[in-house]
């Protein structure tokens, strides 16, 4: 995807009617509170988020939902083998493994999925005549856990029983899921429903649609009515996308449960609604890699470390019987994470999620409103550091901002570092149709009027002082 763009285009999702975003570089989405700047880097998370690992979490799902039907139809089978065996104990685990085990072969899957998809009666029949010997073998190892004598006497002896448990099992096979567009959907509709906390559609709106054309010009489009939803197409997109929400996230990561599992931990905590999640964080990550790749960082993206290291006087360091704390290098002892400035850890929470490898090449990263608790002069600091990030490391930047210092600094350092034709910043307005987006980068007077917007605010306090001693001078 390096230095190709990729469009996000947005119907009556929030408060948004409209919007259609590119995203190739820095991505500024400026306006006054409550249009609808949020609505975009929710949306770009809902519909990207863990779609870089879809292929492992389609095939996972089928193997559960393979599981989960042979459970329901193994009954039958157990109690054929307890009657036949005389046996008091059940092999519950044994037979647990066993089937686990059965559903990971990738033939077998496969030939489920072929039973499934087949379009005439020549079709259909290779299918059941290929899970035939699937099931006449899984019957043999479920016998096998529970008969000491021969076990093809006994199912030579039971043949009518077993074929009919087979001819059973295959027949009720269309009911597991295994349409890997039917699971991206309800997959991507859970996201929206999570995200947006089941209020994603924009109120009094007929239609709801989000589409996402990928940098080889391959369109997917979800949309969402009153009665239901569909999707185009499967997702394929390689690329994670991370969203920090607060600096407030740093305090969560000092958690010294989570000090093996830095790099997992901190992406769980990039998202939004971070502070309200109800799903625990897990992983399946050895412990024993924990700490092989925390300075793992490639020569590209070391020189803006070093230079955010420079601008703190420091950097975050993980111990672990204390937790994130802030090493400065003027000062003996570290810093705890409750009393770093929430300015600071801004601006060291993106550093740390580089060193450790949370954020990696070409990866999308959406910040919400980053500047607040930034001095101007970090501000600036801040946006030459995304600006190389972009330039060095291809990470896409989505940011919502009100703040006409951070917007200059991006301008200023995408120009003199030759890549403004990687930057679009946009407008959300309102007016009496809804919420409206502008993208000012095509626009001869859009950055003055947007920058003429935001420090309006300004000229009206001048204009409040000026009237009063203005008013004095007179009298005198």
């Amino acid at each position: 995807m390096e230095g190709v763009a990729v469009r996000l285009h947005i119907n009556n999702i929030g408060g948004l009617s409209d919007a259609d975003i590119v995203i190739e570089g820095v991505t500024i989405i400026a306006g006054e509170n409550n249009v609808g700047k949020s609505t975009i880097g929710k949306s770009v998370y809902a519909f990207l988020n863990n779609m870089d690992t879809w292929r492992e979490t389609y095939e996972k799902q089928c193997q559960t939902n393979i599981v989960r039907y042979l459970n329901s139809k193994n009954t039958v089978l157990e109690d054929l083998c307890m009657s036949l065996s005389g046996a008091i104990r059940r092999r519950t685990n044994k037979v647990q493994a066993m089937t686990n085990g059965f559903a990971l072969q990738e033939s077998f899957v496969v030939s489920v999925e072929d039973y499934q998809a087949a379009e005439n009666e020549t079709e259909r029949e290779s299918a059941v005549a290929r899970l035939h010997k699937f099931f006449w073998e899984y019957c043999r190892s479920y016998m096998e856990l529970y008969l000491k004598q021969s076990t093809e006497r006994v199912m030579a002896e039971n043949t009518k029983d077993i074929e009919s448990w087979i001819s059973d099992t295959i027949s009720g096979l269309n009911s597991v899921e295994l349409d890997e567009l039917a699971m991206q959907k309800n997959m991507l509709n859970q996201s929206f429903q999570s995200i947006f906390q089941k209020q994603f559609r924009k109120i009094n709106s007929d239609k709801s649609r989000i589409s996402f054309q990928d940098d080889k010009g391959r369109e997917v489009y979800m949309e969402w009515d009153d009665v239901s939803e569909r999707i185009s197409a499967p997702l394929r997109v390689s690329q994670q996308v991370h969203f920090i929400e607060s600096p407030k996230i740093y305090d969560f990561l000092s958690d010294v449960r989570y000090g093996h599992v830095q790099k997992e931990y901190l992406r769980y905590l990039m998202a939004p609604n971070v502070f309200k999640k109800k799903e625990a964080f897990y992983t399946k990550r050895d412990v024993s890699e924990a700490f092989s790749d925390m300075e793992d960082v490639s020569e590209e993206v070391r020189e803006v470390i070093n230079k955010l290291t420079e601008i703190m006087g420091g950097r975050a360091e993980f111990f672990q019987k204390v937790g994130l704390e802030f090493k400065d290098k003027n000062i003996k002892e570290p810093i705890h994470a409750v009393n770093v400035s929430t300015g600071l850890k801004s601006i060291a929470l993106l550093e740390y999620a580089l060193r450790i490898g949370t954020v990696k090449r070409g990866d999308i990263l959406v910040l919400d409103e980053p500047e607040i608790n930034l001095h101007p002069e970090w501000q600036k600091e801040y946006a030459r550091a995304l600006v190389l990030l972009q330039k060095s490391f291809d990470l896409k930047f989505i940011i919502t901002t009100h703040s006409p210092y951070f917007i200059r600094s991006i301008e200023c350092f995408s120009d003199l570092n030759d890549i403004m034709d990687c930057l679009n910043v946009y407008k959300i307005t309102q007016n009496n149709k809804g919420n409206v987006v502008e993208n000012l980068s095509y626009s001869e007077y859009g950055m003055t009027e947007l920058y003429g917007d935001l420090s309006a605010p300004l000229d009206e306090l001048e204009e409040l002082l000026s009237d009063k001693y203005g008013i004095e001078e007179q009298q005198i």
